[in-house]
């Protein structure tokens, strides 16, 4: 009678046993597949695959990972529908990249009496930020695609020289050139001579993960209606024309007095050549198919300026140009001095002279080459360079302590992947 009445109660008590250890082994192998999940979608997405990608290639892993259920009686969690996917949100923790995975499946008790649940599982990885880069090569095969050769000196002490070409020369040091930097982060190798380079890292890094481009989501602006330049003075401005409207900021006399500077507004531009003094007042100046140029004799000065060039438009700043640019510390593109559109390929040439001063990102991310030469000034400038490839011409001296002037725009290298919950 006895044994009777305990042989429901005993036989509940084991299916309960069983269906618990059933449950924890497959909610481990679901939290270890959507582990894996995660750290490859922060991994893809931090190095520049698109969400839809990214998370493309972690629902293959998880699945692979995971399974479909075997025909073992202890497994009873349901096969996943043919179009089952894990759910994998993209986010920044601080300022570093992290992709959230989760997935739900329903559990089917072995025994009779107990009712089906859900094992819900989620996964955090993030992608760790590494050091600071003073310069980007974004071009994934070039050769030299990050070049300092004739006689270039190049200081990026405290910031990184980084390359994502993966050729043997990704970057090259050569020639009478030197270079000092933090550290040289290659995908590819770094071609140089002891004598011509010093790192504080010691050794250069080669094979690491590419740095994607960190700006890339951001918005261009628009182009509005074109600015006519035909009443500044000829010797100011290229197609000025003098004792007219200058952009709204009055008249250029026919005859100037020494130290007489043109002032200009923000606004679009066909072409914006500058040939004497000019002070640019705060805001954005769009070329639109044109071209940007400082002549030799040119004497610029602007704070809070940024640069656009739409269309296909062009730079040119000759080394005899004297400059004195900082771009805004608000605003969309704030710590940004010069954009280019994002099909823009256009070579740019950069070159100032030793009382000339940019301060703020560079950024040209589909320039075929930036060929750029600093004030080579031993306090340094506030720059930072984004293009396809990058030739360093002259001697440069870059600052790394730019929080401010940059509007806390970083560009990192990446870092190790961890696992955060």
């Amino acid at each position: 009678m006895m044994t009777a009445l305990l042989l429901p109660v005993l036989f509940l008590a084991g299916s309960v046993a069983v269906n618990v250890t059933s449950a924890v082994k497959e909610s481990s192998k679901m939290q270890a597949a959507l582990d894996a999940a995660a750290i490859t979608a922060v991994k893809s997405f931090a190095e520049g695959e698109s969400e839809s990608d990214a998370r493309a290639s972690a629902n293959a892993l998880f699945f692979a990972n995971f399974g479909r259920r075997s025909n073992l009686e202890a497994e009873k969690l349901s096969d996943p529908d043919e179009g089952a996917t894990i759910q994998v949100e993209f986010s920044e923790i601080g300022l570093e990249p992290a992709a959230t995975a989760s997935y739900t499946a329903d559990y089917d008790p072995l025994f009779w009496g107990l009712r089906p649940y859900q094992i819900s599982r989620e996964s955090v990885a993030v992608r760790a930020l590494d050091k600071e880069a003073c310069m980007l090569a974004l071009h994934p095969t070039a050769s030299r695609a990050v070049d300092v050769s004739g006689s270039a000196i190049v200081d990026t002490s405290n910031c990184t020289i980084t390359s994502n070409s993966v050729d043997a020369q990704s970057i090259y040091v050569g020639g009478a050139a030197t270079l000092k930097a933090e550290c040289l982060y290659a995908s590819g190798k770094v071609s140089t001579t002891l004598a011509s380079v010093n790192l504080a890292c010691g050794k250069a890094r080669e094979g690491v993960p590419p740095t994607p481009d960190p700006f890339k989501r951001k918005a261009m602006p628009t182009v509005g209606s074109l600015v006519s330049l035909a009443g500044c003075g000829q010797n100011f401005v290229g197609n000025g024309g003098g004792n007219g409207d200058c952009n709204g900021t009055g008249k250029t006399p026919n005859k100037v007095p020494d130290g007489y500077s043109v002032t200009l507004k923000p606004g679009t531009y066909r072409d914006l050549e500058v040939k004497g003094k000019v002070r640019l007042e705060p805001g954005n100046y769009i070329i639109d198919g044109g071209v940007l140029k400082f002549t030799a004799q040119s004497i610029i000065s602007g704070d809070g300026v940024t640069f656009f060039l739409l269309n296909g438009a062009q730079i040119d700043i000759h080394g005899g140009a004297n400059f004195h640019v900082t771009a805004a510390t608000s605003g969309p593109w704030a710590g940004f001095v010069i954009v280019a559109a994002r099909n823009n390929t256009q070579t740019a040439v950069i070159n100032g002279n030793s009382a000339s001063s940019l301060t703020g990102i560079i950024y040209m991310p589909a320039s075929k080459e930036i060929k750029y030469a600093g004030s080579g000034t031993t306090c340094g400038e506030c720059v930072r360079i984004v293009a396809q490839e990058i030739t360093m011409i002259g001697n440069s001296t870059f600052k790394i302590d730019c929080k401010t002037e940059l509007a806390d725009n970083t560009i990192n290298n990446p870092g190790a992947i961890r696992l955060v919950r």
